[in-house]
């Protein structure tokens, strides 16, 4: 047999759980407490520090817990929903509670109206209790027609109120009396919204000073999201809007006004003739006193119906000329020029200027009669009796056309829509107003519609639904609740008028509204601005909350204020498809707010996270800055429960298939946003996917224990790589972990389970694309874990007592230490804390320390509790590094020696264990490393190659012999103090061995404050390969 040697030069590859030839050297079966590191090698874990002296105040089991780093300057924030929806948050500086406050609620109560109101009072809320007065809430105040507050608007909830806020209403001008109302906080709706028995149903995000929290509690219905309030309706249920083009003499401006089947047969004269006059042509003195022209405007029977009978509006103008002569009588001779025996020939003509309305040339419909007045020069119906009564002729109707039309108000009876005013007069040097032709239309309306004049128009309206058209589209155009073209809007109507523009007829996609803004909020002159259809849902309720750190002590929970619709319709810009369904998670991806739900991506308008908008901007046109709404594809169910950003798009994960969100464009829009299945793996939708930096990784808890995943190469294209990291420790991590925390900074990643005791570690370290460390590790704590994270650096937990500890994975100056020929020496103790004033009894050589009112709040422990001495000052001097074990009894505790005037450490114990797997002769050429384990190797003995050290023991547990423990110190030799535990900063152990390698398991184990740093193991051995050499 031959003698040999074999150097591990390094313990940095973490525990495997593969069989021991196929550990890789560096590799051990088992690890506690220790953090592998490329520089330092297999090291002790740095000991937790206590924040604060006591527990956390006032926290509430069970519950879900979050974090929240502020800044450098004010540190992290640690907080916890209780099941019951109660919010607190403590400072991870010093576990300080801070004030919770919240928003009012939107619902306010008038507890007295006020009188006397002319305009809308000023509405003032009392400053909040924390935080600034800028974050008061602030409303607005409605008034009705007698002058009484009908409601107040909250247009913002504010932020830091404690208890509710007072209401101030200003006084009305001049007399009256003031009105008052109240408010109350929110919280009962936040509480509501919160409370839930599964703490993983609720998801944080933090942004900023906002963390968003949802809900996915399927049994609280608080939690489905849905729509409350509608949008801006029109000022009258049923409306039109007749706009005047242009003033001409001679024409009627009429309208035909209906709600009826019933159809109306409109007689209308086409053509007159005069039937008869009383004109006479006999003898005369030569003059024609019928001459004269006039225009006549008859009606007949009821003037306001169309029936048989009676008509109205018939007008005509009658022209008679005549002609002087002399009769056939007359003679020269007896009569003289002057004689009276003469004539006058007359011409009648009479000329149809508008046919009116139920004129026909039916019996009961065709005549009507008309005077020649003397003004108008028809002065008598006799030659020979000049100064007689005026003409009267009988003018009938020889010719008329009929039209159906439906012009009925059932209210106000047939026909009662027919609005037919006077025609504008016929004389074109008469001026025509358009005063004159709208109110002419007005007097003509049924009792049942009201018409308000508005600049060039009238604005009709009614409490029944009805049509409305005009006789001359060249005269007047009307619309009512839609147009086809916007080019037709007048610029001044009705203020809050709203109509459907109609750019397709048979396309609803690309119709938007309008609604018409009065300057001043009056009618008359304003613009058509862009609204959405009138009374339809516009906002959105049990959205995610928000949790808002308001000030320095004092921190907010509020419904958190989304931007309501205010465009389109549920065809142009409906509702997102999460209302009526849950939130699984808020996300945030290039600069849009994202939620999860059901199988959507539903992302917000960019630029809007301080008003997250879901709804288009405008109707109009699609942006690129619309919001997405997009639906995973998939043969299979696919709920989308968690998402985390990559340089490529966002990746989201199902149960059990990944997607990826992205753009073939530069710019990510509803166009070009697709959401394409990349992988199908298991993911555990509990626990938060991670950044690895150019990686992410996550957990899949879908066998008897979980896996942890790491995704690579995520491309618009092709298929990502995914690798099962945990491959080596397949028994390693528990199916139900919850807990899951990184720090990129260290390429550490923490993973824990509420309740339980051990936090599993993985360590890796990247160049390039080769992982040069990829070794997982355990911890194992005082007490079981309720929450965990990490922060620049520092690894924040709350054990089961609820002490919050941090232990910093980088070393600091305020972490426990002891210093030895100017090197720092950490000192390992869990939880520890200071003490200081304990009373030295020198009979029993003991000190006691009385009155530590936190000793009987930690239960069940799992580690012994030790004081430690840092600095050995300022009495006793040569006690630097020394520790002692504590005895306790209630809130008191003693130790031996005397540890007085001293301020000392106190902390739990905590072990550094490795378990090495059996050594085999092994090569190793680059990434391969071959063990041969058909040679038999005698190991002789271990040399231990220590970094920092203190004291440690080793154990050889042998088949067949009891085990061997030796405990060793890192004397140097003749070098040793009494009271003082040396610490060492490199140390070399060789431990005796002689068994054969197959038969021996060797564990190094450290329970003592100093630290332990291994660096390497060297072995000695006789070895013999056990084969056959040819020769």
């Amino acid at each position: 047999m031959a003698s040999i040697t074999q150097t591990i030069p390094q313990y940095s590859l973490g525990m495997s759980e593969q069989p021991d030839q196929l550990k890789f050297p560096g590799q051990v079966s088992e690890v506690t407490n220790a953090i592998p590191d490329l520089t330092k090698g297999l090291f002790k874990r740095p000991g937790a520090k206590r924040i604060g002296t006591d527990a956390l105040a006032s926290v509430q089991s069970g519950g879900s817990w979050f974090h929240y780093f502020r800044d450098e300057t004010e540190g992290s924030y640690i907080g916890q929903v209780a099941s019951n929806g109660q919010v607190r948050v403590w400072r991870c500086s010093d576990g300080q509670l801070m004030t919770t406050a919240f928003a009012i609620s939107k619902t306010i109560t008038i507890t007295n109206a006020g009188s006397a109101y002319s305009t809308a009072p000023t509405v003032t809320f009392s400053d909040p209790q924390t935080g600034l007065a800028t974050n008061r809430a602030t409303g607005v105040a409605t008034i009705n027609s007698s002058g009484q507050v009908t409601g107040i608007t909250v247009t913002d909830a504010g932020t830091g109120y404690t208890s509710a806020p007072t209401i101030t209403i200003s006084a009305p001008p001049y007399f009256g009396n003031t009105a008052t109302a109240t408010c109350v906080l929110d919280n009962t709706h936040v509480q509501n919204y919160l409370a839930t028995s599964a703490p993983e149903n609720l998801q944080f995000l933090t942004i900023n000073d906002t963390t968003f929290v949802n809900s996915r509690d399927t049994t609280n219905a608080n939690t489905l999201v849905g729509t409350t309030g509608t949008t801006d309706d029109t000022p009258h249920p049923h409306y039109a809007f007749v706009e005047l083009l242009r003033t001409e003499n001679g024409r009627q401006y009429g309208l035909d006004l209906n709600n009826s089947t019933v159809v109306t047969t409109l007689k209308r004269a086409t053509r007159v003739k005069i039937q008869s006059d009383n004109l006479d042509e006999g003898n005369g003195t030569g003059h024609c006193p019928g001459i004269g022209t006039q225009v006549f405007q008859k009606s007949k029977g009821n003037s306001s119906g169309i029936g048989s009978g009676n008509g109205k509006n018939l007008i005509f103008r009658i022209n008679t000329l005549g002609q002087q002569g002399v009769s056939p009588n007359y003679t020269a001779i007896q009569e003289g020029p002057d004689g009276a025996n003469y004539r006058c020939s007359y011409n009648r003509e009479v000329i149809l200027l508008h046919g009116g309305e139920g004129w026909s040339t039916a019996t009961a419909d065709r005549d009507t009669t008309a005077s020649l007045t003397a003004a108008a020069g028809g002065a008598s119906v006799s030659n020979s009796n000049p100064s007689g009564n005026a003409v009267t002729y009988t003018i009938r109707v020889t010719d008329h056309e009929e039209t159906q039309i439906n012009a009925t108000i059932t209210a106000d009876g047939n026909d009662s829509g027919l609005v037919r005013p006077s025609p504008t007069p016929f004389d074109s040097d008469t001026a025509v107003t358009a005063d004159t032709i709208i109110g002419g239309i007005i007097d003509e309306l049924p009792a049942s519609i009201t018409g308000e004049h508005i600049g060039n128009g009238i604005y009709l309206h009614s409490a029944n639904p009805f049509t409305v058209s005009v006789v001359e589209d060249d005269l007047m155009r009307c619309f009512q609740s839609a147009v086809n073209d916007v080019q037709s809007l007048p610029n001044q109507c009705k203020h809050g008028y709203i109509v459907k523009v109609s750019n397709a007829l048979r396309a609803e996609e690309d119709d938007y509204y309008l609604r018409f803004e009065g300057e001043n909020e009056k009618d008359g002159a304003g613009s058509w601005v862009e609204c959405a259809k009138p009374s339809i849902p516009k906002e959105l309720t049990n959205m995610p909350l928000a949790i808002q750190r308001t000030a320095v002590d004092a921190f907010t929970v509020r419904q958190f204020d989304y931007q309501d619709r205010r465009v389109g319709d549920d065809t142009t810009n409906p509702m997102p498809s999460f209302v009526g369904s849950r939130i699984n998670k808020v996300l945030f991806f290039r600069n849009r707010l994202a939620l999860l739900s059901g199988e959507n991506v539903i992302t917000s308008r960019p630029g809007t996270l301080g008003l997250p908008d879901f709804f288009v901007e405008t109707a109009l046109t699609v942006s690129a800055a619309d919001p997405i709404d997009i639906s995973a594809a998939s043969m299979f169910p696919s709920e989308l429960f968690d998402g985390i950003e990559t340089n490529t798009g966002l990746v989201v994960f199902s149960t059990n298939q990944q997607f990826l969100l992205s753009s073939d464009d530069t710019i990510l829009n509803p166009d070009t946003a697709k959401l394409r299945s990349v992988s199908t793996y298991n993911y555990n939708e509990t626990i938060p996917p991670i950044s690895l930096g150019t990686t992410i990784a996550y957990v899949d808890n879908s066998g008897r224990f979980s896996r942890f995943n790491e995704m690579a190469n995520v491309q618009r294209e092709g298929e990502p790589t995914v690798v099962e990291v945990s491959k080596i420790v397949p028994t390693l991590l528990p199916n139900d972990i919850d807990l899951l925390t990184n720090s990129r900074e260290n390429s550490m990643i923490l993973l824990g389970k509420t309740g339980s005791d051990e936090v599993f570690g993985y360590k890796y370290f990247q160049i390039a694309d080769k992982r040069q460390q990829a070794a997982w590790f355990k911890w194992k704590l005082n007490n079981p874990l309720i929450y965990h994270f990490i922060i620049n650096d520092e690894y924040f937990f709350l054990d089961s007592d609820y002490y919050l500890q941090s232990i910093k994975l980088v070393q600091s100056s305020s972490d426990p230490s002891t210093t030895i020929n100017n090197v720092d020496f950490l000192l390992h103790v869990d939880n520890h804390t200071t003490v200081s004033g304990g009373g030295y009894d020198p009979a029993s050589n003991t000190t006691t320390f009385s009155n530590v009112g936190w000793l009987n709040t930690v239960t069940s422990p799992n580690h012994e509790l030790v004081i430690i001495d840092e600095g050995g000052t300022p009495a006793p001097t040569d006690g630097q590094g020394r520790y002692a074990k504590c005895t306790v009894s209630g809130t008191s505790f003693t130790v031996p020696g005397n540890w007085q005037g001293v301020t000392l450490t106190i902390g739990y114990l905590y072990p550094y264990e490795v378990k090495f797997p059996t050594f085999y002769p092994t090569k190793t050429d680059g990434n391969i490393s071959r063990s041969d384990v058909n040679s038999s190797l005698v190991l002789h003995r271990i040399k231990f190659h220590f970094g920092k050290v203190g004291l440690y023991e080793t154990t050889l547990q042998r088949i067949g012999k009891n085990d061997y423990t030796d405990v060793y110190e890192s004397t140097v030799l003749d070098s040793y103090q009494a009271s003082r535990s040396p610490y060492l900063d490199e140390h070399i152990q060789t431990v005796p061995v002689y068994e054969k390698n197959t038969n021996v398991d060797i564990v190094l184990k450290s329970s003592h404050p100093a630290p332990t740093t291994l660096r390497a193991v060297s072995w000695e051995g006789d070895y013999s390969p056990k084969f056959y050499k040819r020769v």
